[in-house]
């Protein structure tokens, strides 16, 4: 696949790597003109990369936005999601939370698994994924808005 100008970080739990590739690819064709890429361990990921922490870590740092997928395997596996999710509130980038066969209460409900970062307004029904298209359009034309402000 080509190189897309603008990353957008797309984390999973590996039982939902399915859904996710469906995600992946339909918000990569939705937001084509744009010029984006949905970055996922699976496809983007260099087999040969030493330090995946590390890698892991750039890719939400330079990513326009991310984007969870979380289920309840992520609670019962998700240590590198949740990482990835604070990679991503330390860096400022834009978070959007698609919770796959849970709902909210669900995941607050439980007293161990989930961390404190999560915030209901992030958090959106799967089966909603099409709603968060045009968020991530804004924190594309956002982003490039402030890029020209800071270099004009």
């Amino acid at each position: 696949m080509t190189s897309r100008l603008n990353k957008i970080f797309l984390s999973y739990s590996g039982e939902d790597a399915f859904e996710a590739s469906l995600l992946q690819y339909a918000f990569e064709t939705l937001l084509y003109d744009e010029d984006v890429q949905i970055w996922t361990y699976k496809r983007d990921q260099h087999k040969d990369e030493k330090n995946i922490s590390e890698s892991l870590k750039e890719r939400v740092k330079e990513s326009k936005a991310t984007i969870f997928l979380v289920s309840p395997t992520t609670l019962d596996t998700g240590a590198t999601q949740w990482m990835e999710l604070a990679y991503s509130d330390a860096f400022d980038v834009p978070t959007f939370i698609l919770l796959h066969r849970m709902t909210y209460q669900e995941l607050r409900g439980r007293e161990k698994g989930v961390p404190p970062l999560l915030l209901s307004g992030q958090c959106n029904d799967a089966v909603e994924w099409m709603d968060l298209v045009p968020e991530l359009r804004k924190c594309i034309i956002d982003d490039g808005e402030e890029h020209r402000s800071n270099n004009g």
